[in-house]
């Protein structure tokens, strides 16, 4: 429980330091999930499956998880997530609290991001396909599922690497990302369209949406759970 109260008071000094962070946040999120809706209506007006659809939500979906506050963007210079764990461990506060407090951050960043990037695409494209609020919804937990096993990844390479070691890592996932899409373009269509079918169909009792929320807790879970031993051990110095 106290680890738990260090953690919230961990989250609330970070997401109340930088109060540009939810603007560059709800901006950077309106304009992907405009562009989110500008492709589809784009890929609905051709007969060829463009695999970059695919590729452009991967590789977006998973920032709904951040937030775009200065550390964010100073983490290859000044090593800023390095420096902010070595502070932490000089307080002290224990590393649990400092993963809770991680976790906290990222959950409440996909709920503000997510308020953004759907209305932006449910303006630009979902509301033509006459999408109710449950199919809507259901559209949005199931693209979050993904987000938060990526999230757990990217939690690991912050915690655990130096800010450009982190930049490389997360580099990686483009190439990944590319070869996803074009696999799923083998099979005929492509993941979003699939995704779309499937919540119009089902609503919140869509099976895709259940299997990647139960997937995306417990891949953030694992990875978070990794990240935690590794990070007791790791010297900050």
């Amino acid at each position: 429980m106290n680890e738990w109260k260090q953690a919230w008071w961990l989250t609330r000094s970070q997401m109340s330091k930088d109060k540009l962070q939810w603007l560059w946040s709800a901006i950077f999120m309106i304009y992907t999930g405009s562009m989110s809706g500008v492709m589809l209506v784009g890929q609905q007006q051709t007969d060829f499956i463009n695999p970059v659809v695919d590729a452009f939500f991967l590789l977006m979906l998973p920032f709904q998880g951040f937030m775009f506050c200065r550390r964010s963007f100073r983490y290859i210079h000044e090593d800023s997530y390095t420096q902010m764990l070595a502070y932490y461990r000089r307080i002290p506060i224990p590393e649990q609290a400092v993963m809770w407090s991680r976790l906290q951050q990222s959950l409440m960043a996909f709920a503000y991001n997510g308020i953004f990037f759907y209305g932006s695409l449910y303006v630009v494209n979902l509301h033509s396909e006459g999408f109710r609020w449950d199919q809507y919804l259901a559209f949005s937990l199931t693209c979050t599922g993904y987000g938060l096993v990526v999230t757990g990844l990217y939690i690991y390479g912050e915690f655990l690497n130096s800010g450009k070691k982190y930049l490389l890592l997360s580099m990686l996932f483009v190439p990944i990302a590319i070869g996803m899409s074009l696999l799923i373009r083998m099979s005929g269509s492509y993941g979003l369209r699939l995704v779309l079918d499937e919540s119009k169909s089902w609503g919140l009792l869509s099976p895709i949406m259940w299997i990647a929320l139960v997937a995306g807790v417990a891949g953030l879970w694992l990875f978070s759970r990794l990240t935690l031993k590794k990070l007791v051990q790791r010297d900050l110095n």
